[in-house]
C-alpha cells in the first residue's frame, strides 16, 4: 500500500474512532422512538423525514464526541497514561487536534443543513428544539467549566437526547408539536443519564484529578453504586410504569415480558463495579441494554397501536 493511501486510510479510521459509533445508540434510540409515537398517532410513516431525523441525530452525536475529546485534550484531561483505550482519547494516540476540530465542526454543520432543511419543511418548533440542544452541546463541550465538567452532565445528556430528540422528531414527521409526549419519553431519558453516569463513575479518579466535579466524583464511590442500582431498577420498570399511565394493558405485558428477558443482562449491569478496569465491560453492556429497553418499550408502544 502506498504511504499516501496508508496514511489516508489510518486517519479514516482515528475519524471514525472519534465519532464513536459505539456511543450512537444515544442518538439511534430516542431517533427511533420519535418514530414509533409518530406512527402511534398517525397510523403513518414518514420514512425520508424519519431518515433525516436519524441522520441529524447521530450527526449531533458525533459532533458532541469529537468536540470533547478536543476540549478533554486541550485541557489535559486525557493522557496516554490514564486513557489506555484510544477509542476514548484518539487525539493522544495520533490524531491532529485540528483534524479533530475540523471534523467535530463539519459534523455539526452537517447537522445543522439537515435541520435547515426539516425547519423549511416543518416550521419554526424542531428549529426551537435544535437551538435548545445546540445551546446544551455548545454549554457541554466548551467554555472554561463546562457541563461535562459538572455534576448536571447525567440530567443534560437525558433530556436533550433522550426528551428533545424525540419531540422535535416527532415534530419533524408529523408536523405538530406536542409537549405531552415528554412523559412518554422517560425510559429513554433514563437509559441516556445512565449511559454518562457508568462512564462518569469509571473515569472518577481521572476526573477528579483533572479538576472536574462530575456528580460521582462529588458523591463518592459508595454513594454513586447505590444511585447508579436505584437508577436501573426505575429504568428498568420504567416501560412497564409508562404504559400502565397510558392506560394500555397489552404493552404494559409487552414491557413486563421484554424486560424478564434482559433480567440476566440487568443483574450483571447491576453487579458491576465501576472503575478503570471495569469500563469497558460497564460501557458495553449499559449501551448494550439502551438498544435492548428501546426495542422493549417501542414493540410495547407498537403494541396497543396493532391490537
Amino acid at each position: 500500500m502506498r504511504p499516501a493511501v496508508k496514511k489516508a486510510a489510518r486517519t479514516a479510521e482515528q475519524l471514525l474512532l472519534l465519532a464513536a459509533p459505539h456511543t450512537w445508540a444515544a442518538a439511534v434510540v430516542p431517533s427511533l422512538l420519535s418514530s414509533v409515537l409518530a406512527y402511534a398517532d398517525t397510523k403513518r410513516l414518514d420514512l425520508p423525514m424519519a431518515a433525516l431525523v436519524l441522520l441529524a441525530c447521530i450527526l449531533m452525536q458525533s459532533a458532541a464526541n469529537a468536540l470533547n475529546d478536543y476540549n478533554d485534550f486541550l485541557k489535559g484531561t486525557d493522557t496516554v497514561e490514564n486513557s489506555p483505550d484510544r477509542r476514548d482519547a484518539v487525539i493522544v494516540y495520533g490524531l491532529s487536534p485540528k483534524t479533530a476540530l475540523t471534523a467535530g465542526l463539519a459534523f455539526l454543520l452537517a447537522a445543522a443543513a439537515i435541520g435547515a432543511y426539516i425547519c423549511a419543511a416543518r416550521g419554526p418548533a424542531p428549529l426551537l428544539i435544535g437551538l435548545l440542544g445546540a445551546a446544551a452541546l455548545a454549554w457541554y463541550v466548551s467554555g472554561s467549566r463546562p457541563a461535562s465538567y459538572l455534576p448536571v452532565g447525567e440530567l443534560l445528556s437525558g433530556f436533550v437526547m433522550g426528551a428533545l430528540i424525540p419531540l422535535a422528531g416527532y415534530c419533524a414527521q408529523t408536523g405538530r408539536l406536542r409537549l405531552s409526549l415528554l412523559p412518554e419519553t422517560l425510559p429513554v431519558v433514563l437509559g441516556i443519564a445512565l449511559i454518562m453516569l457508568t462512564n462518569n463513575g469509571c473515569d472518577t479518579a481521572r476526573d477528579s484529578t483533572a479538576g472536574r466535579r462530575t456528580l460521582p466524583c462529588l458523591l463518592g464511590e459508595r454513594r454513586t453504586r447505590r444511585l447508579y442500582r436505584w437508577a436501573l431498577a426505575l429504568w428498568a420498570a420504567s416501560p412497564v410504569l409508562i404504559m400502565l399511565a397510558k392506560g394500555a394493558p397489552a404493552g404494559a405485558a409487552v414491557s413486563a415480558a421484554g424486560i424478564a428477558l434482559l433480567s440476566g443482562a440487568l443483574a450483571r449491569q447491576f453487579r458491576l463495579s465501576l472503575g478503570p478496569v471495569a469500563r469497558a465491560a460497564a460501557m458495553r453492556g449499559i449501551v448494550r441494554l439502551n438498544a435492548l429497553i428501546g426495542l422493549v418499550y417501542g414493540l410495547a408502544l407498537l403494541t396497543e397501536v396493532w391490537l
